[in-house]
């Protein structure tokens, strides 16, 4: 029935077929001039022309790279892509948008659960950042009740607290899990969110009596003191929220793990078992101070069980919902492995330390309309 509406046979006519558009409205002109290039550009005809150009050691045009739905300009293909700038993430568009999508997660979960969340843990990916470049990062600041500071060429320079009424709600305290990607693609992004985290554990008053941050900031505190850890290596562990895999190292190591089953007693020893793999994989620190930037950050101090101390699991402890974002409209949520080893892994670790799984939430952001802000999803458990 899709070719039978109007919108399909203007574009069949003037597009495909190629028929005047002269006596169209001019904004509608412009569009159908614009789909001409779009739909010219879809084929692959730059591929070997851009290969030999490469191999005879000729300049190769640069190029907008990204989902060609949302952005159009990614095409033709056989051009040397690049992203876009990091220091720019998020964007003030980006920004805009998150502000909303945030408010809309606050509402969903509030939806599926009947209360305002208190924790929450993001998945930070680096090819998601770069599509969207820094929505998810904007829910991320926005829950916690900071905002970018930019410069008058639209660069993130630093970051600086909202205060709690002028916020409108309690804060969210985030937990954020960078790939190992991300940790290599975006530091300075990942300074700014570790500073907005600081900031917002370390806000008080104003209406910021019940700050979940702060609360959960001094709790951790409290329990590292008491198993002998300095004050201040205590406290800045405590308001550390991002953490990643080991420099240098990628992945979880649930995709190959995963195909071990045969190898387990049983479920409970398989989910055991992969959730100590994923929490092992991903405990290293990424905090305000860069000069601690991939440590452990446990001062050698074991836990109840007489393991290493783990800080992502001390931070991941309490934590009522996980989301990632998909931009992406190539690739599904099953296309790869990457959405059960990051997304997954933390619904598994939370299960595995709380005995109660997360919610888990998808930040839908393939179309371009409700303001650029997508929607939030409800998403199976793995």
């Amino acid at each position: 029935q899709l070719a039978q509406t109007a919108p399909y046979q203007l574009l069949q006519r003037h597009v495909v077929q190629g028929e005047p558009v002269d006596d169209l409205p001019e904004a509608l002109q412009k569009s159908l001039q614009q789909a001409r290039t779009a739909y010219a550009n879809l084929g692959a005809q730059g591929e070997l022309t851009g290969l030999l150009a490469v191999l005879d050691g000729k300049y190769l045009p640069t190029s907008y790279g990204g989902d060609p739905i949302k952005n159009p300009d990614a095409y033709p293909t056989g051009r040397n892509l690049y992203g876009f700038d990091p220091s720019r993430v998020p964007t003030q568009q980006a920004w805009a948008a998150g502000k909303e999508a945030a408010e809309q997660l606050i509402a969903e979960h509030r939806r599926q659960t009947g209360k305002q969340p208190a924790k929450l843990a993001v998945s930070l990916w680096s090819v998601e950042t770069m599509r969207h470049q820094g929505l998810l990062e904007a829910q991320a600041l926005w829950l916690l009740g900071t905002e970018p500071v930019w410069d008058e060429g639209g660069r993130v320079t630093g970051v600086k607290l909202v205060p709690r009424k002028a916020l409108g709600r309690e804060r969210v305290d985030v937990v954020l899990s960078a790939t190992g990607l991300y940790r290599d693609h975006f530091p300075n992004t990942m300074k700014i969110l570790a500073q907005a985290a600081q900031l917002a554990a370390r806000a008080a008053g104003d209406g910021d009596e019940a700050n979940p941050v702060a609360a959960h900031t001094r709790a951790i505190a409290a329990r590292l003191r008491a198993q002998g850890l300095p004050d201040q290596a205590a406290q800045a562990a405590a308001e550390t929220r991002i953490y990643s895999s080991e420099s240098g190292k990628y992945g979880t190591g649930l995709d190959d793990a995963t195909l071990a089953t045969d190898t387990w007693k049983g479920k409970q020893e398989g989910d055991r078992k992969l959730a100590q793999l994923y929490l092992s994989r991903m405990q290293f620190a990424y905090g305000a101070d860069e000069s601690t930037w991939g440590s452990l950050q446990g001062g050698g101090l074991k836990g109840k069980d007489g393991q290493p101390l783990n800080l992502y699991a001390e931070h991941l402890r309490g934590t009522e919902g996980a989301v990632l974002s998909r931009t992406s409209n190539t690739y599904g949520m099953l296309t790869t492995d990457d959405p059960f080893q990051y997304l997954g892994g933390i619904g598994l670790a939370v299960r595995h330390l709380d005995g109660k799984a997360p919610q888990l939430y998808i930040s839908n952001l393939r179309a371009t309309g409700n303001g650029g802000s997508g929607r939030v999803e409800g998403s199976a458990q793995f």
